[in-house]
């Protein structure tokens, strides 16, 4: 069982400069604060997280103690964020656009060492 939390955690990977910089994206867009920890740094059983879990892909714990991975993690982080990301989160769950995002997400994670940066958005965002 998770540990008691005050907001959300976002675990990535911190030896990855792609997750680092979405990671950093998050933070600037956030409506509502959450916790972002690199998965080698953090209590992961306090969280209820393996580290196999999260070598693999982004997790998100939610305040409840959810956790969600990959996609619906991303899905989670963006319902955080200010207009109009939300609503970007929410229709990642969709069904029909679930199946598509999972597949994004998966592509992506493959070749994120490839990748240096996130693309970033005009100020504003």
């Amino acid at each position: 069982m998770p540990a008691t939390l005050t907001r959300p955690v976002l675990v990535f990977d911190g030896e990855c400069d792609f997750c680092q910089s979405c990671v950093r994206f998050a933070e600037r867009i956030t409506a509502r604060e959450f916790t972002s920890v690199a998965y080698q740094i953090a209590d992961l059983a306090a969280l209820g997280l393996r580290a196999n879990d999260c070598s693999d892909a982004v997790q998100w714990v939610a305040v409840d103690g959810e956790i969600t991975s990959a996609h619906e993690a991303v899905a989670s982080v963006l319902r955080h964020a200010r207009w109009p990301w939300p609503l970007v989160g929410r229709v990642m769950l969709w069904p029909g656009v679930r199946g598509v995002a999972e597949r994004v997400y998966q592509r992506v994670a493959r070749r994120r060492s490839c990748i240096v940066e996130a693309p970033t958005p005009p100020d504003g965002a």
